[in-house]
């Protein structure tokens, strides 16, 4: 039986025995506790009543349905009220009791991440994943084109540049498929071989309603596959009051520089039982030009549609349904041999989901998800597309590319007790991709005339599958919380035998002879576990503590392509595939100390991995280039396995110089050595930081923001994979806003105010002159936004 328990029996017997005339006038301490997110209140919350002078026996309740709760028979005198509930922070505030009264308290618990670099700003608890935030307000005012801006404002979290749009989320040198990406719970994968549609740029900003990213195994209740993940909800459903039959808002903005303007909407209603919501997106854009007058190519053309509905069945039951419409024009990639012609993406989900807050089961939740890209890209506006600048015959170059992903998920959270919770569930998706190249040669320079033609597959037909069970436990065990994850999954792998060239097969495998096409095929079995300790040190101050392990099976790049470019180095030459690649483990450890005053707030933590498997890159002297073209100097390469280590971490730290003036510091750094090239690994980002100030006052009126960031030189690349060194640079950017009034509300201000000249270390290289993509310079922006 729980002490606190025995505790409050052994004071009420030994009241009880008191006679009435020695019985001396007690108090007592009511009160409510509630989300301080929603506001709804939180029912079997911990409230534990101290007394701070007699030393006497501390008194413990829980909060009813209600978040209700109360405590009599107290001495007079001071005590301290503590609330504790499982995935919130802890509050305690200190009352004076007198006698024959009630004292009231109210505790807004704040949900929280418990882990290194935890922003919790979501209103749903996520225990055990190591996690940084954005809430809609943040984006709306970073002015992003694209989502994978939105990363770059988050510390030891960034994305590579290879166009104006689609930037490819790094997490702590993590990339490609090595982060898993998820959009409402849905798993999402680009269609491009190459990457120019990276998982998020399918969703576009105005539709996101909060991005999280998992710096770490300790998402393994969102999906298996990954060694890092990050999960983005879109707009929400419910999010508007009961009886409101129509609002929505609408949105313009202009960018200098990149000469694009954006407008976006929405329109949603809620009744008593349906609610349904609808947002609209049209972006375009046009080259930049960088600190130093260079012109980059950068147009752009996007369209999005997207609609949900939804219906409750009960107090504690709804149905929804979603789906969605985008599509990308003319898309200019000066990080690629090609430019894209357009990008279609659809894609639909079915949802159900239970919530009762009390009783064994708290909540259940089903999905079932499809969706399908279409991308095409070519060569037209590139160097090799004319002979004027190009060393050889003009080319004709396209690649056609397609995925469909069926997907579902079922997860339920369950109460045991009052400090226990569990989460159990399962989740799976089914991928076929298809990629193919064709390519003519030009005789004699005039396109007219028929020249070399051929046709190439770049995977040949790949099915990819995971179907994982998962369970989580979360527990108090004293002042510490414990949360344990453990993931198991199934993997399948396969291509096309009919789509294999029989080039693939004698080069796929280096050493042991040309493989036959059951080969192809492959099966794993991956365990995956992570665990997380809390503990408060005081009253403000938190030592976080965890590690865990999670594996990831090969992509389908990665085993099937047949002399393509690779996503794992900045170099365009041509890679093969290893369908027999081993699926890379990581071990990683985090440690985290957090401290929260009313007026400060600190963090800073560091981690440490281990990659086994690694799937890098090694020469493959023996194989013919499929498009033997003067750039291409180096290569072809094979994927391989090795190892590769990472240490690095994040600080952040914010104080409140005054009631509408808060000043904010933060700053990463990352180191990490592949083993088997005995080089930096891949995409490690240099020293970097951020100071900040804002002014905002507490109506909320207007506010100005400005945010100085400097990034140090970064030397540590990995030469083999085409990586070359970068200059430090610093920039400036200001921002404001201000409600007009009756709806309307005006933001504008200035990115990289100094016009400085600078690149991004992670960007991908110009395929032609050999240069990194640089950043734009000098941006002016301005939006207007009305709602009703």
């Amino acid at each position: 039986m729980d002490r606190y328990v025995v505790f409050a029996c052994i004071s009420f017997i030994a009241f009880a025995l008191i006679p009435a005339a020695a019985a001396q006038p007690s108090g007592a301490v009511t009160g409510r506790v509630t989300n301080g997110e929603t506001g709804r209140p939180l029912p079997s919350v911990n409230v534990i009543v101290e007394s701070t002078g007699d030393g006497a026996q501390p008194r413990g309740t829980s909060t009813g349905p209600q978040g209700r709760f109360a405590v009599d028979g107290l001495a007079p005198g001071r005590y301290v009220v503590r609330a504790r509930f499982i995935g919130f922070a802890s509050r305690s505030r200190e009352v004076e009791v007198s006698a024959a009264e009630s004292v009231g308290v109210r505790f807004a618990l704040a949900p929280r991440t418990v882990g290194l670099n935890a922003v919790e700003v979501t209103a749903a608890p996520t225990i055990s994943e190591t996690a940084e935030q954005l809430r809609k307000a943040d984006i709306q005012e970073t002015n992003p084109r694209d989502g994978g801006e939105l990363l770059r404002t988050m510390s030891g979290v960034s994305a590579v540049r290879r166009g104006p749009v689609g930037l490819d989320p790094v997490v702590r040198g993590l990339r490609s498929r090595q982060v898993g990406v998820y959009v409402d719970g849905m798993r999402t994968f680009p269609a491009g071989p190459a990457r120019m549609d990276s998982p998020l740029s399918h969703t576009g900003p105005s539709t996101m309603q909060s991005i999280e990213v998992a710096k770490g195994p300790y998402a393994l209740t969102w999906g298996g596959g990954q060694l890092s993940a990050i999960r983005v909800e879109t707009n929400d459903l419910f999010n508007v009051a009961r009886g409101e039959r129509l609002s929505g808002q609408l949105q313009t903005g202009y960018d200098s520089n990149f000469g694009s303007y954006d407008v976006t909407g929405t329109v949603s209603g809620r009744s008593d039982a349906f609610a349904y919501r609808v947002d609209g997106a049209y972006r375009t854009g046009n080259d930049y030009e960088t600190g130093d007058g260079t012109s980059v190519p950068a147009d752009f053309l996007n369209r999005e549609l997207r609609a949900k509905v939804g219906y409750k069945l009960g107090d504690n039951q709804r149905l929804t349904a979603g789906g969605g419409y985008q599509r990308q024009d003319d898309v200019d990639y000066p990080g690629r041999l090609l430019n894209a012609q357009f990008f279609k993406t659809g894609r639909a989900r079915l949802g159900y989901e239970y919530a009762s807050g009390t009783g064994l089961v708290r909540s259940v939740e089903a999905k079932a998800y499809g969706y399908q890209t279409l991308h095409t890209m070519n060569n037209e506006g590139k160097v090799t597309y004319a002979s004027e600048n190009f060393p050889g015959p003009p080319l004709r170059v396209a690649v056609n590319a397609d995925i469909t992903t069926l997907g579902g998920r079922v997860v339920t959270q369950l109460a045991p007790s009052q400090d226990l919770r569990l989460k159990v569930g399962a989740d799976g998706y089914r991928a076929h991709r298809d990629a193919e190249r064709p390519f003519q040669v030009v005789k004699n320079g005039d396109p007219t005339t028929p020249g070399f033609y051929e046709s190439k597959q770049i995977w040949p037909g790949v099915v990819t599958a995971d179907a994982g069970v998962f369970a989580q436990a979360t527990r108090l065990l004293g002042p510490v919380e414990a949360t344990g994850t453990v993931r198991a999954d199934m993997v399948w792998a396969g291509a096309d035998e009919e789509q294999v060239t029989d080039v693939y097969l004698d080069i796929a495998k280096p050493g042991n002879g040309a493989l036959d096409a059951d080969a192809l095929d492959r099966r794993e079995f991956n365990v995956s576990g992570a665990l997380m300790l809390t503990a408060p040190l005081s009253e403000a101050w938190t030592l976080s503590a965890g590690g865990g392990t999670a594996v990831r099976s090969a992509s389908a790049l990665e085993r099937y392509a047949d002399r393509f470019p690779s996503n794992k180095a900045q170099t365009s030459a041509e890679f093969i595939g290893n369908p027999r690649l081993d699926p890379e483990r990581s071990w990683q450890a985090d440690l985290e100390l957090e401290a929260r005053y009313d007026r400060v707030s600190f963090a800073v933590g560091g981690f440490a991995r281990r990659i086994s498997n690694y799937i890098t890159l090694q020469d493959a002297p023996d194989v013919e280039p499929m498009l033997p073209l003067p750039i291409f100097a180096e290569g072809p390469f094979r994927y391989a396995n090795g190892t590769a280590t990472f240490y690095g971490g994040e600080m952040s730290a914010s104080v409140a110089v005054l009631r509408s003036l808060t000043a904010s510091v933060s700053g990463s750094y990352l180191w990490g050595e592949n083993l088997e090239t005995d080089q930096p690994a891949l995409g490690v980002a240099p020293l970097s930081g951020d100071i900040g100030v804002r002014y905002e006052p507490p109506q909320g009126r207007f506010y100005i923001e400005g945010t100085l960031g400097g990034v140090t030189e970064q030397d540590r690349v990995a030469s083999i994979l085409g990586e070359t060194p970068t200059e430090g640079y610093v920039t400036l950017d200001l921002r404001g806003g201000l409600a007009v009034g009756r709806g309307i509300s005006v933001e504008g201000g200035v990115t990289n105010l100094t016009d400085a000249d600078y690149v991004n270390h992670l960007n991908a290289k110009n395929p032609y002159s050999g240069t990194p993509i640089p950043e734009t310079g000098r941006i002016f922006f301005a939006g207007v936004n009305y709602a009703f």
